[in-house]
């Protein structure tokens, strides 16, 4: 069967939208997706600036939230590549953006979210398979993913059954209990 990778923009929008709709979970999720284009005529071409995004009429947090930004381009090791910018405003993400616009593969899409100071980063990847879902989590996730993959929990989930907290309990097993929260009726 063959795969196909999302963006990280797509992947936040699919399981904030669908756990809604399942689960009735309401994911905090905020994302903008800042598309750009390459044309002869102007290679490495904003489509418009940023201020002129038409993400701003459609996120207005963009314009009053400190940020981080980062491209969406179906590559790993962004942070340790220099290519993730932390506690940003709207013009220092704009400048951050336009620098890098046609390097590195070139990078042609970025994500930008609102930032979030925090001292540990959890790792989440779903794969959609013909009779089902693998999921696999972690509680090493951020740059040092790679490193710490005998860290990473994987239950598979066949389409026929719920995803119930008793489900997904091994994956979050050993979270501290603030974090583990798996009763939505509390």
């Amino acid at each position: 069967m063959a795969r196909k990778k999302i963006r990280e923009y797509d992947s936040k929008r699919l399981l904030k939208e669908n756990l809604k709709r399942l689960a009735g979970t309401e994911l905090q999720i905020r994302s903008a997706q800042v598309p750009f284009y390459s044309n002869l005529n102007r290679p490495h071409s904003l489509a418009f600036p940023i201020s002129q995004c038409p993400c701003l009429n459609k996120e207005p947090w963009l314009s009053s939230t400190k940020l981080v930004v980062k491209p969406d381009m179906l590559f790993g090791k962004r942070g340790k590549s220099g290519l993730v910018a932390l506690n940003m405003d709207l013009a220092q993400a704009a400048q951050f953006v336009k620098e890098r616009l046609g390097t590195e593969a070139p990078i042609t899409t970025f994500i930008i979210e609102p930032f979030v100071p925090h001292d540990q980063e959890y790792y989440l990847s779903i794969v959609s398979e013909r009779l089902g879902c693998t999921i696999s989590f972690s509680e090493c996730g951020g740059i040092e993913i790679e490193e710490n993959w005998n860290k990473v929990k994987t239950i598979y989930l066949p389409t026929e059954k719920s995803m119930a907290s008793e489900a997904c309990a091994p994956l979050i097993a050993t979270l501290p209990l603030e974090v583990n929260y798996t009763d939505s009726k509390k």
